[in-house]
Parts: C-alpha cells; sequence; structure tokens
C-alpha cells in the first residue's frame, strides 16, 4: 500500500468489503499496510489516479455510492480537500483512521516496509496486531507463492502463515498479474494456499474486485470463523455490492 492510493476507486471496494465483514462477524480487525514508498518512476504512473468516480458523476459513481453512502460520503471529503489544495498532504494513510473508515477498534501496524528491514518489521507487526482476530494484508500487489526474493510490494506464504498459526483469519489482497487469465491465476494461487496452509477447500473464498484495475480478494479462515465470515460473504454478495457485481466470487 501506499499514501497515495488512499480513495481511489479500489480504496473504496476494500473498505466496503472490510467494513461489512467485520461489523457481521464482530471479529476485531487488524490491518497490515504493508507500506511502501513510490520510485520516481511509479510517480508517474497513473497509479492510485482513479478518484473521479468520488468528484462527478462517473460511469460507477451511483452505483458505488449505493453500496455503502457513509463510506463513499467519508472518502469524498478527503479527495475534495486533497484535490482543491487545502491541504496537499491530506491524502495519506493516516486520514484513514483519522475519519474512522474503518470500525472502531480496528488496529493498525503502519510501519514502512523496506528491502533491509523485513524480519524485524515482521516481527513488530505480529506483535502489534495480535489483539485482532481478522488481519487485513494490504501488499502493493499481493500473494507470492515462493519465499525467495523478498519484495516489499509482496506477501509472503510464510508471512501468512505465522499469522494463521496465531489463529487468525486473514483478508490478502491481490492485485492483476501481467495476464489475460486473472481468473485462472486466482484460481492457481488459492490451490497452492490450500496446500501451503494444509487447510480445507472450505476454509478459503477468493473474490474479485471489478472496478479499477483487477483486483481480487482471499479471504483465509480459521475453522472456527469460517461459518460466521463464509455468511458475511454470502450476504455481502447479495448486498448491491453484489447486484451490481463489483465484485464476484471465483
Amino acid at each position: 500500500m501506499q499514501d497515495r492510493y488512499v480513495a481511489d476507486i479500489g480504496d473504496f471496494g476494500k473498505y466496503g468489503l472490510l467494513n461489512f465483514i467485520a461489523s457481521e462477524t464482530k471479529l476485531r480487525l487488524g490491518v497490515n499496510w504493508y507500506l511502501t514508498s513510490p520510485t520516481p518512476n511509479e510517480n508517474k504512473s497513473e497509479d492510485g489516479k482513479f478518484y473521479k468516480y468520488l468528484l462527478k458523476d462517473t460511469k460507477y459513481a451511483q452505483k458505488l455510492g449505493d453500496c455503502n453512502k457513509e463510506l463513499y460520503e467519508k472518502l469524498q471529503k478527503i479527495i475534495r480537500e486533497w484535490d482543491e489544495g487545502k491541504n496537499p498532504e491530506i491524502r495519506c494513510l493516516k486520514q484513514i483512521e483519522y475519519h474512522n473508515i474503518l470500525p472502531k477498534g480496528t488496529i493498525f501496524h503502519k510501519n514502512e516496509l523496506k528491502e533491509n528491514n523485513r524480519k524485524n518489521w515482521l516481527s513488530r507487526s505480529i506483535s502489534n496486531l495480535s489483539g485482532s482476530e481478522l488481519v487485513f494484508f494490504d501488499p502493493d500487489n499481493g500473494i507470492c507463492i515462493k519465499d525467495e526474493d523478498k519484495s516489499p510490494k509482496h506477501v509472503y506464504c510464510n508471512e501468512i502463515r505465522d499469522y494463521f498459526e496465531n489463529g487468525q483469519s486473514l483478508v490478502v489482497y491481490q492485485h492483476a498479474d501481467r495476464t489475460d487469465k486473472f481468473n485462472n491465476v486466482l484460481l492457481d494461487k488459492k490451490d497452492k494456499l490450500i496446500k501451503e496452509l494444509e487447510i480445507n477447500n472450505n476454509q478459503i473464498i477468493c473474490l474479485r474486485y471489478k472496478r479499477g484495475s483487477a483486483r481480487a480478494f482471499f479471504i483465509i479462515m480459521q475453522q472456527e470463523h469460517s461459518v460466521c465470515i463464509t455468511k458475511a460473504i454470502n450476504d455481502f454478495l447479495k448486498t448491491k455490492w453484489g447486484e451490481h457485481e463489483h465484485f464476484i466470487k471465483i
């Protein structure tokens, strides 16, 4: 995650999903931002610039706003103040906490992850989020199955396993791979997660979010949480989030 992504169209879906699961299950949410700083080349990219749905009547503005009006208005306030230049630094992760974008009592780990601090960073994140029952991982690129090159833009299976073995259920962000067969990539990663974590098929759900860049979320459940989280996901897909096909189950 990077500050420049705050309140973009991907962020809206992310917070909508997390709020719904947490409110329906009453599980305490923890957020590991996997915070990184953009490179000079990334600053020139279009990433994080899909926020116009909050400023004018775009194709999906009304359909998104109908899903969670309160969330829409909170993110809209952040973007309007930032876009109008009242405070150039207002578009940052601190605003997510300040504006109570996520449920009361959410725990955040917001230390920046760099190339040379991963071991200590991970240890601190596990400690900081130990009081949560549902942990969200928000790496720039998503899950890397191989635990070799430790890129700050990925979460690795051993890190997911460390949390899971602590008894926490997990939601993991996955950005699109450079392929036109994203659904196949998701199914392959789902199968590999089942093997790596030694879990049953009914302990993992993959949801694809279809607005903006292709992205998805893996929901990995402890057996004791599987009934309430599965029900929450099914109920979520019966709302306007699913009705308008913003989210679909893979």
